[in-house]
């Protein structure tokens, strides 16, 4: 959807973007084209979060999928997204629900539909992350994540142990998935212009990931490790353990008590989570 094609809407319904939202409206076609080009949605199932006026639902609409899920948080809209055209081999609904205490499984088991879905987003940038690790908890039916979020967020879920972007964000998604950033899109692409630039990346599941309680302490324990990150480990996690839970880790691991959390790569610490589980 074009930017005049978006404006004309927009203007015609008098709909602006909601600040309190997180909302900017995508309206380059090519980039909403990049965004899917890499997923196999033809006859597959697709969830799109917060599709505003639909700038990218109409190019989700045009892969074909079988069944496509639209889940809209504003009001305002839902008729609009309703008058889509819809491919004859494509079920589309379109469910006003708030995606942050929405369970995307459910939505989709009440109408009928299991098994593996895509989701597809151009993220709010002050629920992306928080989003991000929601959906964790269904990651088994999970076939990827392709969503648009600020540059800046994109950078600390790809980060590397070392870097400065590394902390408890790396550490929770690349647990989990294969985080690949795809592109970077300037501010000129939404209507309002953003004040940052955005970028586009793609999560998909690993093969082997940690069970959810696992997954659950090691949130638990990056959030003690990186309370504050330029505390040594002993400071960090050694006073805040139960001390046994604690010599336990380092004797196991052969953990350096000295380093510093950002110096602590994800398998080391999944294995500190598996240490930890249902004892903190």
């Amino acid at each position: 959807m074009e930017f005049k094609l978006l404006k004309a809407i927009l203007e015609k319904h008098q709909l602006w973007a909601n600040k309190s939202l997180g909302q900017h409206f995508l309206h380059d076609e090519a980039i909403c084209k990049r965004m899917v080009k890499h997923l196999q949605l033809k006859e597959g199932t697709v969830v799109e979060i917060g599709p505003g006026p639909g700038s990218l639902t109409d190019i989700l609409l045009k892969e074909h999928p079988k069944f496509f899920l639209a889940i809209e948080k504003d009001q305002r809209f839902i008729d609009i997204l309703k008058e889509f055209t819809v491919p004859s081999d494509t079920t589309f609904e379109v469910v006003q629900a708030d995606a942050l205490n929405t369970s995307v499984a459910q939505l989709l088991q009440a109408k009928g539909q299991h098994g593996p879905y895509h989701i597809v987003a151009n993220l709010p940038y002050n629920i992306g992350t928080e989003l991000l690790i929601n959906w964790i908890d269904d990651i088994a039916n999970i076939a990827s994540i392709t969503v648009m979020l600020q540059k800046e967020v994109v950078d600390r879920m790809r980060a590397k142990v070392g870097g400065g972007d590394y902390g408890r964000l790396a550490i929770i998604l690349q647990s989990c998935f294969e985080v690949q950033e795809l592109f970077r899109i300037s501010p000129q692409a939404f209507i309002p212009q953003p004040k940052v630039f955005s970028s586009v990346v793609y999560l998909k599941p690993k093969q082997n990931i940690p069970s959810t309680d696992v997954i659950k302490t090691l949130e638990k324990l990056t959030a003690l490790a990186f309370c504050y990150r330029r505390k040594m480990l002993r400071s960090s996690l050694g006073k805040s353990l139960p001390s046994v839970v604690w010599q336990e880790i380092c004797d196991m691991l052969k953990l350096d008590e000295t380093k510093r959390p950002e110096q602590i790569d994800v398998q080391t610490f999944i294995a500190m989570a598996n240490l930890c589980n249902n004892k903190i």
